[in-house]
């Protein structure tokens, strides 16, 4: 009978040897380079559609705004190489209003954001927190015989290890032809120290 027993026992530890290289094989197989690779939030924003996936609320446009901010401001900024900031400049436009674009040449609107985004970078700065007003705080207005919204975002900077600023800004947002509402205007509205 201790021979049977031994014979059983010896047999579940082969069994469980085979289920147990068995799993660890099915799950310790090679990452395919496609699985390996972790998208950043510079090539979401930089593949982002946002034509075909245009948000749809005043508070929403200036969500995006504010990631594509923290992304050529932040610390990924940074590591940005200067047709990254151009590709994401391009993008950031695709939220402004007609008239804003009018007024701001393409090719003369990226350069200034590269000498921005250099000047503040040499000054030892990073963007750490973009935030924007609550829905309730949305005010709904007219311009020109269009609808519009004003709202308000504040952005939160670091200078070196111990200087922190925040800055606010009024955003004017219109509704155009297709429905989307889009950036007319900004103006900073404060600034404080923290």
């Amino acid at each position: 009978m201790t021979k049977k027993r031994g014979g059983v026992v010896l047999l579940i530890l082969i069994a469980v040897l085979i289920v147990g290289a068995f799993a660890f094989v099915a799950y310790r197989t090679p990452e395919t380079a496609e699985e390996a690779t972790e998208v950043t939030e510079k090539d979401e924003l930089m593949s982002k559609n946002i034509a075909v996936n245009y948000p749809s609320t005043p508070r929403e446009v200036m969500k995006l705004y504010n990631r594509y901010m923290l992304c050529l401001y932040g610390v990924e900024g940074s590591e940005l190489k200067d047709e990254e900031v151009r590709a994401l400049g391009r993008k950031m436009r695709e939220m402004y209003d007609e008239e804003l674009l009018s007024a701001n040449p393409e090719e003369s609107h990226l350069l200034s954001l590269s000498q921005e985004i250099a000047a503040f970078r040499a000054d030892d700065k990073v963007m750490i927190q973009a935030n924007i007003c609550d829905s309730n705080e949305v005010d709904y207005i007219d311009v020109e015989g269009a609808s519009g919204a004003l709202l308000e975002a504040s952005y939160f900077v670091k200078k070196g290890s111990k200087e922190f600023t925040r800055t606010y800004q009024q955003f004017l947002l219109r509704k155009d032809d297709s429905g989307n509402w889009k950036i007319l205007g900004f103006v900073k509205v404060g600034r404080g120290e923290i």
